[in-house]
C-alpha cells in the first residue's frame, strides 16, 4: 500500500510539473509573445498585391500625345510559394519561350533573400500566354500576373532626342526614393528623367486573404486587417514643343548629323529641338537587351547624344554678333570706322587669314557682319581683349548651361583665368583673335547659340529655355505652368544692338550677303551664317569628316520677331549654302501653320 502511495505521488508531481510546464509555454506563447505571433500568423495568410499607377502622359504644346501608356501583362513568382521549383521553371519556359533555368536560378536566389517578395520572371506577354496561365494557375502555385502599363510612342522616333527613355530602376535611384519598387522602370535620360516625379505616379495594393498554398480564399478573419490603396497615375507633362514644328525640324535634317533648335525670342519656350541621328524609345521600353544596347554605346554616330543640348561646336561666325556688342558698347568702334581687308591680318610674327583670300576691301561694322569680314573682327578684338571679350561671351550665356532641366553640357568661354586652371599655361593675343570669330577654346551647343539669337532679337533680354508649358495632375489640378524667366540683361545700349540687328537682315537681304539661301519673300528674316573649322583642309581633300561645320542661326520676322532658329550641320561645308536654306524651311513651315491655326480660331 505505501508502494502504491508512493508511485501515486511521483505520477501527481510528474503530472504537476507538466501540467506547469505546459501553461508555463501556453503563458509565454499567448501573453508575452501574443502580438508577435499574431502579426507572423497574419502575415503567413495575408498578400499585399501592388496595384501599379500609370506614369503621366507627355504631350506637345496643343495637347497632342507624344508619350502614352498601354496595358501590359507581368508574370511574378512568390519565391515562399513555390513546391516545386524545376517544375515550375520548366511549366513557365515552355509558355513564355523563357530559359528554365535562367527562372530556377531567379527564384532560388530571391528564395534565399526575400522569399515573400515576388520576382520579376518577365513583362508584357501576349494574350495566349495570358490564357495559358490563368486557365493553369491552380498547378503554377507561386505565379502573380500583375497589370501593369508600359510606356507608347504614337509617333515613333520622333522627338527621342529630348523625350529621353525608362530603363530599369538601379540601386542608387532606390536609395534616393523608398517609394520606388525594384522592379519599377524609370525615367534615364530627357524628359523622362528631368520630370520622373511628376511623371511617376503613386502606387496602391490590394490586400487579399491566402490559403498555405497561396491562393486566395474568400474569410471574414481578418476582414477587420485587409486595406486597400488606390494607385494615383502621374501627372500629365505639357511640353513647349510644337510636334508639327518639330516633324519639320527633323525631316529637313534627313540624313544629316547635326541638330535644328527653334525657340520663342520673347518667352525662351523651346519649339522644336531636333537632333540626328538618334534612337528608338521603344527599344527600352521594357528593359533593353544587352546587344542592343552595346550597339547604340558603340555606335560611332552617338545616337544617343543630343546634339542640341549636349553637343560642343566651335561656332565660327554666328558667334560674331558677340564681338560686336562688346566693342560698340565698350566704344572701340562705331558704325562708321573702316577696316582694310586685304584677305589676310598680321599680328606680331603670325597671320590670320580672312576666309575670302581676296580680301573685302573697304568694311564698316554693318558691311563686316554682312559679308562676314573675318579681317575685321580680328582687329577688334586685338583692340578689346580677351577680358571684354569674355565678358560679353558669358552675359549673352556661353560657358554656362541654360538650365533647360535636360541632359546639356556648358561649353567654354575662355578668359586667361580659364586657360591658366586648364592647362596652366598663359593667354596669348593670338587665341584673342581667334575667339573673336568662334574658334580656338570657343565652345558652344547649338541651344545657346539659338539662346543669343534671341536675346539679339528682343532686344537684349537674355532668357531662360523651356521645354515644359504645363503639368496637370490625373485630376485636372494646374501643378506648373510656364513664365519667362529672364537670366540676364545683356549690357549694352538698345541703338548699339539696332545696329547689329540691322546688320543680321543685310546678312539674308543684301545682294553681298552670305545668308541669301535663307531668304523669304513674304517675311523679312534676319541672321548670320558660321562656318567652322574642324581641321586644316586641303583643298584636294574630299573626306566628310575634315570638312567645316555649317552653321545659320535666325530671327523672323525681323521687324517684330516671334522666334528664333539655329541650325547646325556637322561637317556640312559652308553655312550659307547649306545650313541657312534648311533654316528657310523651317521658318516657311513656322509661317503656314501659323496661318492654318489663326484661321481655325477665327472659324
Amino acid at each position: 500500500m505505501q508502494d502504491f502511495r508512493n508511485r501515486l505521488l511521483i505520477v501527481t508531481v510528474i503530472l504537476g510539473l507538466a501540467f506547469l510546464v505546459l501553461g508555463s509555454r501556453l503563458w509565454y506563447l499567448q501573453v508575452l509573445k501574443g502580438d508577435e505571433f499574431a502579426k507572423f500568423s497574419m502575415e503567413n495568410h495575408i498578400r499585399v498585391e501592388r496595384i501599379p499607377a500609370p506614369r503621366g502622359r507627355i504631350l506637345d504644346r496643343y495637347g497632342k500625345e507624344l508619350v502614352i501608356n498601354r496595358t501590359s501583362f507581368d508574370i511574378y513568382v512568390i519565391p515562399k510559394d513555390v513546391k516545386d521549383i524545376p517544375y515550375l521553371s520548366s511549366s513557365l519556359s515552355q509558355v513564355l519561350n523563357l530559359d528554365s533555368n535562367q527562372i530556377e536560378k531567379d527564384i532560388k536566389s530571391a528564395l534565399s533573400k526575400k522569399s515573400f517578395k515576388p520576382v520579376l520572371i518577365t513583362k508584357d506577354i501576349n494574350r495566349d500566354q495570358l490564357a495559358y496561365i490563368e486557365a493553369r494557375r491552380s498547378s503554377l502555385l507561386g505565379v502573380i500576373i500583375e497589370i501593369n502599363n508600359l510606356r507608347q510612342y504614337p509617333h515613333g522616333v520622333l522627338g527621342a532626342s529630348f523625350l529621353g527613355y525608362i530603363g530599369k530602376v538601379n540601386d542608387a535611384e532606390l536609395q534616393n526614393n523608398p517609394n520606388i519598387n525594384n522592379t519599377d522602370l524609370v525615367g534615364k535620360t530627357g524628359v523622362e528623367k528631368g520630370w520622373e516625379s511628376s511623371l511617376r505616379g503613386d502606387h496602391g495594393y490590394k490586400q487579399k486573404v491566402t490559403d498555405a498554398l497561396g491562393r486566395e480564399v474568400e474569410s471574414n478573419l481578418f476582414l477587420a486587417d485587409l486595406h486597400n490603396k488606390k494607385s494615383m497615375p502621374g501627372n500629365d507633362v505639357r511640353l513647349t514643343i510644337d510636334i508639327s514644328l518639330q516633324q519639320a525640324a527633323e525631316e529637313v535634317l534627313g540624313e544629316e548629323s547635326g541638330a535644328i533648335v527653334v525657340v520663342d525670342v520673347n518667352s525662351g519656350q523651346v519649339l522644336a529641338l531636333a537632333s540626328k541621328p538618334s534612337f528608338d524609345p521603344a527599344d527600352f521600353i521594357k528593359g533593353i537587351d544587352s546587344k542592343t544596347w552595346a550597339n547604340l554605346v558603340n555606335d560611332k554616330s552617338s545616337p544617343l547624344l543630343n546634339r542640341a543640348t549636349q553637343g560642343l561646336y566651335a561656332p565660327g561666325s554666328v558667334f560674331k554678333m558677340v564681338p560686336s556688342v562688346a566693342a560698340l558698347n565698350e566704344g572701340f568702334i562705331n558704325e562708321e570706322e573702316h577696316v582694310y581687308c586685304p584677305g589676310y591680318y598680321k599680328s606680331g610674327s603670325s597671320t590670320f587669314r580672312c576666309w575670302k583670300r581676296g580680301g573685302h576691301g573697304r568694311v564698316n561694322l554693318r558691311s563686316a557682319i554682312v559679308k562676314s569680314c573675318d579681317v575685321y573682327f580680328y582687329k577688334i578684338a586685338e583692340m578689346m581683349g580677351i577680358n571684354n571679350l569674355n565678358k560679353y561671351m558669358t552675359a549673352f550665356g556661353y560657358g554656362s548651361k541654360t538650365d533647360l532641366g535636360i541632359e546639356e553640357r556648358a561649353g567654354v568661354a575662355p578668359s586667361r583665368e580659364w586657360k591658366k586652371k586648364r592647362f596652366n599655361k598663359s593667354w596669348y593675343k593670338g587665341e584673342t583673335i581667334l575667339s573673336s570669330i568662334g574658334q580656338g577654346y570657343v565652345s558652344v551647343t547649338p541651344l545657346q547659340v539659338a539662346m543669343m539669337t534671341a536675346a539679339v532679337a528682343n532686344d537684349g533680354k537674355l532668357l531662360k529655355p523651356s521645354i515644359i508649358k504645363e503639368i496637370v495632375s490625373y485630376g485636372g489640378e494646374e501643378k506648373f505652368n510656364h513664365t519667362p524667366t529672364v537670366t540676364s540683361n545683356i549690357p549694352v545700349q538698345k541703338q548699339m544692338l539696332d545696329l547689329v540687328k540691322d546688320a543680321m537682315v543685310g546678312v539674308v537681304n543684301d545682294p553681298g550677303g552670305t545668308g541669301r539661301s535663307a531668304r523669304l519673300q513674304d517675311m523679312m528674316v534676319a541672321g548670320k551664317t558660321g562656318t567652322a573649322q574642324v581641321v586644316s583642309l586641303d583643298s584636294q581633300s574630299e573626306k566628310r569628316k575634315h570638312r567645316d561645320h555649317a552653321w545659320f542661326t535666325s530671327y523672323a520676322p525681323a521687324e517684330s520677331p516671334e522666334i528664333a532658329v539655329t541650325v547646325l550641320i556637322e561637317h556640312g561645308g559652308k553655312g550659307g549654302a547649306v545650313a541657312a536654306p534648311i533654316a528657310k524651311k523651317i521658318l516657311e513651315v513656322y509661317k503656314k501653320l501659323k496661318e492654318e491655326r489663326e484661321a481655325d480660331d477665327n472659324v
